[in-house]
């Protein structure tokens, strides 16, 4: 499977970072440059689509995963959805959802509106969602960090001015995104493989010794 170059990340971030600096102006503004086929248009939206793409690859491999009594996907795609990152933990001992064991200080999945049982995971799993997390909110996160960036900025200057010093500043931000993405990406879809391999067969490790025995 490829990984995300970094001018295509370079490329997304981008164009998400600009439509911010420009009130929602920048996307339509891309949009019919490219139908007009302007090279660095059609350029940037190749690049917007190849890391949609590679989100896309993290969003198959959720779906994809079959439902487990311990509901390691229902859980997956929760923290997908949130709005906060994976990060509120719970003081105490508690029962992890996903191994069934007792654990110190767990990372807190449980959902905050009334009706669902509080989901608990040990917090070695703690990389994984956050990783996770980051990879199906790029565009949030990106469009969030210009917004903090552009509110450091002076009122008088214009779209252009903007537009050429947040390339200049926000580079070794890019730099370091794209490499968690990869990093992230990597991470998510490997766990998600050896989890599926290693519970390939528990159905029948589960079985009583004699029902074993019998299919020996």
């Amino acid at each position: 499977m490829t990984q995300c170059t970094l001018s295509e990340f370079r490329g997304f971030f981008l164009s998400k970072a600009f439509d911010v600096v420009g009130n929602g102006t920048y996307r339509k503004h891309l949009a019919r440059c490219k139908e007009s086929g302007d090279p660095w248009a059609v350029t940037m939206g190749a690049q917007l689509q190849a890391v949609q793409a590679h989100v896309r690859d993290v969003h198959a491999a959720i779906t994809a995963m079959p439902p487990t009594p311990n509901r390691l996907g229902e859980i997956c795609r929760d923290v997908m959805m949130s709005a906060q990152p994976p990060i509120r933990l719970h003081a105490g001992c508690a029962t992890c959802t996903i191994t069934g064991r007792r654990c110190m200080k767990c990372l807190d999945l449980s959902k905050t509106h009334k009706g669902h049982a509080q989901v608990y995971v040990d917090p070695r799993f703690c990389y994984f969602f956050m990783l996770l997390w980051y990879c199906n909110k790029l565009e949030y996160i990106v469009r969030s960090f210009t917004r903090t960036w552009l509110d450091s900025r002076h009122d008088e200057e214009t779209f252009q001015t903007l537009c050429c010093a947040l390339q200049r500043d926000l580079e070794p931000q890019i730099v370091s995104m794209h490499a968690l993405f990869v990093t992230a990406k990597d991470h998510v879809l490997a766990t998600l493989s050896h989890y599926a391999q290693s519970n390939k067969h528990a159905p029948i490790l589960e079985l009583p010794s004699e029902s074993r025995k019998e299919l020996q």
